[in-house]
Parts: structure tokens; sequence; C-alpha cells
């Protein structure tokens, strides 16, 4: 008992770990949008900075948020589901049911990062209009995100098959 205690301890650190990793990214990626907005204000209306496709630039970070902070939003159990049936049901069924939901989710991410890492192979080859970026740092971003909440949810399924709940952002 001692060392499965020990064993769950270790996996909460090492996802508070990957937390905080993925909450300073999404900082960074604010302050870089909140960069190139800015500095497409300052272009337009004072002075020219000479910076070839800030759009480019901004839409890249901003799909790069977007995943990011879905893959955080896994992780702390906040997904898109509907529950008029289940929240109804008694709590062993509730319990088989987020079973289920996230072996779906690992197939549905598995698929996603398969077919996503074609799409960062055809990306390689399409070059961004007016900047150094291709198609495929943009669309890296699907595949890393999808990849950290494998993690995610893998872990979450195996705790809920052996009856444990890992803590949210919100119990730490």
């Amino acid at each position: 008992m001692r060392n499965a205690r020990t064993a769950i301890q270790l996996i909460e650190r090492a996802l508070r770990a990957l937390e905080l990793v993925l909450e300073w990214m999404v900082a960074l990626l604010v302050l870089l949008l909140l960069l190139i907005v800015f500095g497409q204000f300052v272009d337009r209306h004072f002075i020219s900075l000479h910076i070839a496709a800030p759009d480019q630039y901004a839409r890249v970070a901003l799909v790069w948020l977007t995943f990011i902070g879905f893959a955080i939003a896994v992780r702390n159990g906040l997904n898109i589901r509907v529950d008029l049936i289940d929240a109804r049901l008694p709590r062993k069924a509730q319990k088989a049911l987020e079973i289920v939901f996230d072996a779906i989710m690992l197939f549905l991410l598995g698929v996603l990062m398969i077919h996503g890492r074609r799409v960062v192979e055809v990306g390689e080859g399409q070059v961004l209009l007016g900047t150094v970026l291709t198609a495929a740092q943009q669309s890296a971003s699907l595949v890393v995100a999808c990849a950290v909440m494998t993690l995610f949810v893998g872990l979450r399924l195996v705790a809920r098959v052996f009856g444990v709940e890992l803590p949210k952002r919100a119990e730490f």
C-alpha cells in the first residue's frame, strides 16, 4: 500500500511539473501574441517596423495556444461533454461510463496523432508566405497536444480502473 501511495505521489508531482511547463508555454504564447499585435498597431499608425507577415506569426502562435490550452483543460477534467443522462445514473454506472469515455478518448487521440503526423509531413514543404515558418510548425501543435492529452487521459484511465482519482488543478 505504501508503494502505491508513493507511486501516486510521484505521478502527481510529474503531472504538476508538466502542467507548469504547459502553463508557462501558454503565458509565453499570450505574450508573443500581445507583442505581435502591438507591433502591428505601431507599424500601421506610427512607424514602419518592417515586419513581414505578422498575421502569419500570430496565427501560428494562436493555434499553438489553442491546442496547449485544450491539453490543460483535459488534464483538469474539463472535457466538453453532454451529461443529461449520466448525471442521473448511479455512481458505479457513472464511474464505468467515465472509464469508457476515457478509453474512447484515448482511441480518438491516437487517430489524431497518427493522421496529424501525416499533416506535419505534408506541411514541411509548405512555407508560410512572408515568414521563415512552414505549415509543419503550425500543424505540429495538434500532434504535441494530442501526445500530452494521451498522457493525461491514459494516467487518468489507469487511476480510475484502480479506483483512484487523480487530483485536479484546484485540488493541489
